[in-house]
């Protein structure tokens, strides 16, 4: 079952990278094509935190061996929630599963939370399946959705989980608010204040705000959040939502990669991993 359903899903992707491709219309700049996967990675994911999304996605696009799974990730984000390009929940999935079968847990389990929760997906055992791989790679959430399908009530004992469900089934009203709820808490839930600056950030459910999302993740980041001291890296580094500071942002990259968080790993040059 897998097996056909996943080969037309891969020929479909082809197709779609190949069309995609044959209309770019960005110019990428030389410094992007000299640089090594985990450099154009970067300079792709900066491109997406200053939302200039149609240059992120033609680097991404133009992305290949170590660096593809991530990128085609990466594209799933901007096709899933209309980022620089019309949204589309097919193509969305299709580059999750491209990222998942290169070997990323997060695509992973996007698929398996896609299959899950969105009503135009629902299919129990595609998204056991993937859950299943993000688990055995060792993605708790994942984990916890496991339980919630065999057992049923995990949601409920997980609010970033829940919100994560709520997200992924096209909902941004509840999400939100239990995120605010979170992240005004005492002390913070420091990866709801993460996810709520990814929502300033990107105008998801929100009126789009780039110097509120680089707050946000400065709270989180001072409170020890790994993605969050990432984020605020390239902040500083882009001068956007942060004023440029390139000591600054070699500091948080520092506190970001010594918590082995995998792309300030591969930014700073140590030993990155074949896929994310």
């Amino acid at each position: 079952m897998f097996t056909k359903t996943f080969a037309k899903i891969r020929i479909t992707l082809a197709a779609l990278l190949v069309s995609l491709c044959a209309q770019a219309e960005v110019e990428l700049p030389e410094e992007f094509h000299a640089a090594e996967p985990k450099m154009q990675l970067y300079l792709a994911y900066a491109e997406f935190k200053m939302a200039h999304y149609e240059v992120a996605r033609e680097m991404w696009l133009h992305i290949t061996g170590k660096g593809s799974g991530e990128a085609a990730f990466n594209l799933g984000i901007l096709y899933e929630q209309g980022m620089g390009v019309e949204k589309d929940l097919m193509v969305a999935r299709d580059y999750y599963l491209h990222a998942a079968e290169k070997g990323s847990r997060a695509g992973a389990y996007q698929v398996g939370l896609m299959h899950m929760n969105h009503p135009e997906l629902v299919n129990a055992e595609t998204a056991t399946h993937w859950l299943t791989i993000a688990a055995l790679d060792g993605d708790e959430d994942a984990a916890d959705m496991l339980k919630s399908i065999n057992m049923g009530g995990a949601a409920e004992d997980s609010p970033m989980l829940k919100v994560r469900q709520l997200i992924a089934k096209g909902e941004v009203d509840q999400p939100r608010e239990l995120l605010i709820e979170m992240a005004e808490a005492t002390p913070p839930h420091y990866e709801a204040v993460t996810r709520l600056a990814w929502l300033y950030e990107t105008g998801l459910g929100v009126e789009q705000d780039i110097d509120r999302a680089g707050e946000l993740f400065k709270v989180a980041a001072e409170g020890g959040n790994a993605e969050a001291q990432y984020a605020l890296s390239v902040m500083y580094e882009t001068g956007v939502g942060q004023p440029m500071d390139k000591a600054q942002s070699r500091h948080w990259l520092q506190l970001s990669a010594d918590q082995n968080y995998q792309p300030a790993l591969e930014k700073r040059g140590d030993n990155p991993a074949e896929s994310p």
